[in-house]
């Protein structure tokens, strides 16, 4: 079935009545996405509801820059991290893709919150290149002043 153009929402029921951990559920919701011709590109935020079993995704109307992460990628990150500390399914609000960084809103009980952030280089896609900084002190030995010395 192909998907229709455009941002817009999509409501579906992903998984059915076996219960999968959050590496094994976000793996499947990578499926569904992938028949739907829907790539991390293209994604605004997926949100949560009934445990995991309904899924909303909003797309956007023009799809992010060739850099950002591929759909695989991301999901697979967040689900092994929330698999690692522990995550249950049920816990997932939304995932929201953000031009710097993913975002992961978990529910843990009426009033806790957290939220997990994944920056989209680096973490999720090309090593984010860092300047480095090396450490400088003002010297007034073999330097005019006004000029600093690299220490």
């Amino acid at each position: 079935m192909a998907r229709p153009r455009g941002a817009g929402d999509y409501p579906m029921t992903v998984i059915s009545e076996v219960a999968l951990d959050v590496l094994s559920f976000l793996d499947e919701i990578r499926e569904v996405l992938i028949r739907h011709n829907i790539s991390s590109r293209e994604l605004d935020r997926l949100d949560f509801e009934a445990d995991g079993r309904d899924v909303s995704i909003r797309t956007r109307s023009d799809p992010r820059g060739e850099s950002y992460p591929p759909l695989a990628a991301a999901l697979h990150t967040i689900g092994r991290t929330c698999h690692d500390q522990g995550v249950a399914v049920a816990e997932l609000s939304c995932i929201v893709f953000l031009p710097d960084e993913i975002t992961v809103e978990l529910v843990a009980g009426a009033d806790r919150r957290r939220v997990y952030r994944f920056p989209v280089e680096g973490a999720l896609g090309a090593a984010k290149a860092e300047p480095t900084l090396l450490p400088v002190k003002a010297s007034s030995l073999g330097t005019s002043p006004g000029q600093a010395k690299v220490a």
